[in-house]
């Protein structure tokens, strides 16, 4: 899984984690003190990042009906899939709702390890939810898990100095294209600016998410509807996936890239904005609740007014942070994924995680429903203030409670649309092909884009066919 760890609002742990379920502690007990419950116990097993606030909503629904219990996986996103598969096919009947990366849907689904969300719980959802997180939960037109929480990456940017560069203020966030960005490198290098475009390049999820977002905004794509056959290296696909590595090609070798572009995740990039070395970097939410606590503490040089805030900055009041971001977004902004052609609407990865309902469960009927309730408006706008992931209800992001938080709410909320978002190949060989295809991506710009095309195709039919899954 490709995310940095961010932080919560009120406890600073978590606000607006990457891509989702990745880390936890191991198999410690989170939550549930439900009343008069008739000695029914339905189990939640989450990721640490966002645990803590579900195990407040995990309280919240409990009922006469059955007490909710919230349970951590493993710290390592591969060993907490591991022990979720692990225990479904071993039988376990202590499993009831499974916290799943966006990415392990159609593993769970076509290997059998999570039912089929009832017909009637499945037609609520599809009314409620998004349409980009919606399509997370789906496998084969079926649907096997309820979105829980979304994510999506936004391009961040020096707006004081854009300014600067374009000779006009920066009144909106700027559509901006990948073409134009280098060319704004281009300009603030040659004005001795900051060069770097921060990117998650480093052999890891990350990379594959980048490649992703950009060969479907290319309007390309890796397997078919089925998932079962590999489409990478044929027709249009292949024109997007050439002109999605040529241009990631052309950011990784651009005069004053950062020198360690082939490492660089989110913290990293993150850090390489801070210390003013970047004019951009495409990053997910967090990193505004990031540049508040580290600006208020002085670490980040364009911001030394930041500074007055340094007795707050921990623990804002809503009208705090209003005050501190007023101050942020004079010289560092947010605005929409870069587009690869001009008017073409980016497709970012969305990241997330969901909740299905293990087959072993002995209690079905009743996970549902607490799915349902896990899923509701008070829950959801929990884990957007709490755990700082952005919820799939749209009504949300209008809330100005939410709003206060994220100034860029209503951005994320149109880039999670239908045609502007994108979900990584929807396969049961996923995590085997995402290792597959950093291999081959990695060096970034190493590469000619045209051969590459077909070692990445060539990478993903070995991962369809069950071949070389250790590159």
């Amino acid at each position: 899984m490709a995310g940095e760890q961010s932080r919560t609002r009120r406890s600073r742990g978590a606000r607006l984690g990457a891509m989702g379920m990745a880390t936890a502690v191991g198999a410690t007990l989170l939550a549930g003190c439900g009343t008069g419950s008739g000695g029914i116990e339905i189990s939640v097993y989450v990721g640490a990042d966002s645990a803590p606030t579900v195990a407040r909503a995990a309280e919240k629904c409990s009922n006469d009906e059955f007490k909710v219990v919230g349970y951590s996986l493993p710290k390592s996103a591969d060993d907490a899939r591991l022990q979720l598969a692990r225990r479904v096919t071993g039988g376990d009947k202590t499993l009831d709702i499974l916290g799943l990366d966006v990415t392990w849907t159609a593993e769970f689904a076509q290997a059998g390890w999570a039912v089929k969300v009832p017909a009637d719980l499945a037609e609520r959802t599809a009314k409620r939810v998004l349409p980009g997180p919606l399509k997370t939960g789906m496998y084969n037109d079926e649907m096997y898990a309820v979105p829980a929480w979304t994510n999506t990456q936004l391009l961040w940017y020096r707006k004081d100095l854009l300014s600067q560069l374009t000779g006009k203020p920066v009144t909106s966030p700027p559509r901006l294209t990948w073409a134009q960005l280098l060319e704004l490198t281009a300009k603030s290098r040659a004005q001795r600016g900051p060069t770097q475009i921060g990117v998650t390049a480093a052999q890891y999820e990350g990379l594959t998410v980048w490649f992703n977002s950009m060969l479907e905004s290319a309007g390309g794509k890796v397997v078919d509807e089925t998932g079962k056959k590999v489409v990478l290296g044929e027709g249009k696909n292949r024109e997007a996936a050439v002109k999605a590595l040529t241009a990631m090609k052309s950011v990784a070798t651009a005069p004053g890239h950062d020198p360690s572009f082939s490492q660089t995740m989110e913290t990293e990039i993150r850090l390489g904005m801070e210390r003013g070395n970047a004019l951009f970097e495409l990053n997910w939410p967090f990193v505004l609740s990031a540049m508040q606590e580290n600006s208020a503490a002085g670490s980040v040089p364009f911001l030394p007014e930041m500074t007055k805030f340094a007795d707050v900055a921990k623990d804002p009041t809503n009208d705090q942070l209003k005050q501190m971001n007023q101050v942020i977004q004079k010289k560092f902004d947010f605005a929409r994924f870069p587009d690869l052609a001009p008017g073409v609407p980016a497709r970012p990865t969305i990241g997330g995680g969901n909740y299905a309902v293990s087959p072993t469960s002995v209690h079905q009927e009743q996970a549902w429903k607490a799915i349902e309730c896990l899923t509701n408006e008070e829950s959801e706008k929990a884990y957007g203030l709490d755990a700082g992931t952005p919820p799939v209800l749209p009504s949300l992001y209008d809330d100005p409670e939410y709003l206060a938080v994220y100034p860029m709410a209503k951005l994320i909320r149109d880039q999670l649309q239908e045609n502007t978002s994108s979900v990584r190949p929807v396969t049961p060989v996923y995590q085997a092909m995402s290792t597959l295809m950093q291999a081959k991506l990695s060096p970034v710009g190493s590469w000619d884009p045209e051969a590459l095309v077909d070692e990445l195709a060539t990478a993903a039919e070995k991962a369809i066919d069950q071949k070389g899954l250790v590159p």
